[in-house]
């Protein structure tokens, strides 16, 4: 089993590296002024430009160029690294996916100055070694409550397919929030879920998985899926979850277990522009404003507090990063996530192939 997991992994890694010229700039004239930003995508990276990228250009006159590379940011690091090609000066990822990388030798450190300035700009909670929180969320049972004919608001009704029948969608790539709502709908209490019961969890979520018509990839499609009526609820991020208001969805949002993470801005151990790069962090840690237009451009949180004091309430009630909705959620372990990741995402991959 263990000869073939490799074999997998290899096949992925290859695979990456056969794209990663389609998601690479022209870097042989790479200049101390230009940053190249990997980030999500679609809503996400124009949010992410409006609030940070393009007022950061016009006070540092630094080119900010954004490359959206939805999901798979390890594997397609992994595969520039191998071909001394790396392309990317800030990488814009999940926590977890950023230890692995930490793992694997492929991000910096930040320099100890910096990291003391990010620290009193944001505090200790928000800075990691290797980066700074960026894009804090919460996944979140959503519901259209306009075509459902009963919403979720638990779990454990989540998994009730009788009494609150539909259309159910589940994050394709997402294994541990998976694995997190499936102990909460099996009846563990939150301050026992870690370290999380694999078995169990699986277990349980072998009851959802013929239900689940749609596994979602990236967050434009789940959004699309609600707003088509392919599905009537599911497990979506709570930026893209409340931003479906928007597009003309009555859905209804419950943050009872919700799981809480958040993205990690990082640095490749062979960035190009590493100065430029942290700069565009520090800028990021101490300009409040552009946190508030992100939060009210997508939903998602980010590490400067005084960036909450001038967004509307009705938005921060949608957030699962919000400090209502954190007293609601479970707080992701990701030492937990670290040491079994290797393990349980290869046992993820078979069972949704399966």
């Amino acid at each position: 089993m263990q000869t073939s997991r490799h074999a997998v992994r290899l096949r992925i890694v290859v695979l990456f590296a056969l794209l990663v010229p389609l998601l690479m700039v022209d870097r042989s004239g790479a200049q101390e002024g230009n940053l190249v930003v990997a980030t999500w995508g679609g809503a996400y990276s124009d949010a992410f430009r409006e609030a940070f990228g393009d007022p950061f250009s016009q006070a540092t006159g630094t080119t900010v160029q954004f490359v959206d590379a939805p999901g798979g940011f390890n594997a397609m690091l992994e595969a520039q690294a191998a071909a001394d090609n790396v392309t990317w000066d800030v990488v814009d990822l999940g926590e977890e996916d950023a230890v692995a990388l930490i793992d694997a030798g492929l991000l910096q450190p930040l320099p100890d100055d910096l990291k003391a300035e990010l620290i009193e700009a944001v505090g200790t909670e928000n800075v990691t070694d290797y980066g700074i929180s960026f894009a804090a969320y919460g996944s979140v049972i959503a519901c259209n409550a306009a075509v459902a004919d009963a919403c979720p608001t638990t779990p454990a009704e989540f998994w009730d397919v009788e009494n609150f029948p539909g259309r159910r969608t589940m994050y394709g790539d997402g294994w541990s929030d998976a694995l997190i709502y499936a102990l909460l709908a099996d009846g563990v209490a939150k301050e026992d879920l870690f370290p999380l019961d694999v078995d169990r969890a699986f277990a349980k979520l072998d009851e959802i998985k013929p239900h689940i018509d749609v596994w979602w990839t990236t967050g434009d499609q789940s959004q699309q899926i609600f707003r088509d009526e392919e599905v009537v609820m599911g497990i979506l991020w709570d930026g893209r979850a409340s931003g479906l208001r928007e597009q003309g969805v009555d859905v209804q949002l419950s943050f009872e277990g919700s799981p809480i993470s958040r993205d990690l801005l990082v640095v490749p151990a062979d960035a190009p522009n590493p100065e430029a790069a942290f700069d565009f962090l520090r800028w990021y840690a101490t300009h409040p404003d552009g946190g508030a237009k992100w939060i009210e451009a997508i939903g998602y949180g980010v590490a400067n507090p005084e960036a909450y004091a001038g967004v509307p309430a009705e938005i921060t009630a949608d957030m699962g990063a919000s400090p209502e909705n954190v007293a609601k959620g479970v707080l992701l372990d990701v030492e937990w996530s670290r040491e079994h990741r290797d393990e349980v995402l290869p046992r993820w991959t078979e069972w949704l192939a399966s």
